[in-house]
């Protein structure tokens, strides 16, 4: 008894929810789809029923739950809460009725990969780290002294807003030309879909890159050339010991890596240049 733990996963397509031992085993778990609710009442009503079924003889104590939302400890209210706009202004204290008899903590879902890959992954070795996951959108978690950076606001990490060009390219609600607007895996899609039609994916776009298509070469070229900057300017800002890259689109293009180190060496400072350390996620794949 208590030495078992609830993992509660939400994200804008799916909850999962596990429960854990000391050993960072998964005894039982449960998922389903977060897109099939509307309101917060019946979403955190159906997370209840499924830990009441993987906790039916309530081994744990405590919950963690990791959602799609900017977040540090003392927010009143979620804010921001774009792939789940049903959550937007939900009180943290309405939550907290459904789960009265557990210990319930809060964290942005890319932080907890951070901490993860920080405390027994890719950069278990390092004090200060980002964790950046490329899949349909763009975020990442901040580790620095070991510890997640949340920033005054809960809003550290959010690099998927960070501008990086002019070009007038939408991000939903904000400015042009930022970086998820022009390196996420959804931008991929446009760009695949605009150079061979309807139906055309990320996935194609890179095989037709490496199959030797010019026009590929220039989409996935710019590619490399935005995101590096990214990097260079979290590398003169941040100075991280290390990042680590996670997401579909790293995990099928692994090679990119290479070529991003490469880009980068040649944005930074001359005592940086040596210091482009980029590893690829041990956890992301799994979590995301």
């Amino acid at each position: 008894m208590g030495d078992k733990v609830i993992g509660v996963d939400i994200g804008g397509t799916n909850i999962r929810v596990g429960l854990i031992n000391s050993d960072f085993h998964l005894l039982r778990k449960e998922s389903a789809l977060s897109s099939d609710f509307k309101n917060p009442i019946e979403f955190f009503e159906q997370i209840r029923m499924m830990i009441d079924r993987i906790d039916v003889n309530r081994e744990a104590t405590k919950i963690g739950m990791a959602l799609p939302v900017p977040w540090k400890d003392g927010m009143e209210k979620f804010s921001d809460a774009t792939n789940l706009p049903f959550l937007e202004s939900t009180s943290v204290n309405e939550i907290k009725v459904y789960f009265s008899e557990y210990e319930l903590y809060f964290e942005n879902d890319v932080n907890v990969i951070a901490l993860l890959e920080s405390g027994f992954g890719a950069s278990k070795n390092y004090k200060h780290s980002i964790y950046i996951t490329v899949s349909t959108g763009i975020g990442s978690g901040m580790v620095l002294n070991n510890s997640i950076f949340h920033g005054t606001n809960g809003y550290a990490g959010e690099i998927g807003s960070m501008i990086i060009s002019d070009i007038n390219k939408n991000h939903f609600s904000l400015y042009n030309g930022t970086l998820e607007s022009l390196c996420s895996g959804k931008s991929l899609e446009e760009e695949s879909i605009k150079l061979y039609g309807k139906g055309a994916t990320a996935k194609l776009l890179f095989e037709q890159y490496l199959n030797g298509d010019v026009n590929a070469f220039d989409v996935v070229e710019a590619w490399v050339d935005y995101f590096s900057s990214a990097i260079a300017s979290l590398m003169q800002t941040i100075d991280p010991e290390v990042f680590v890259l996670g997401g579909s689109v790293i995990y099928h293009n692994q090679w990119l890596i290479e070529k991003v180190i490469e880009r980068t060496q040649n944005k930074v400072f001359n005592q940086l240049k040596d210091k482009v350390k980029i590893v690829i996620s041990k956890f992301g794949q799994t979590l995301e």
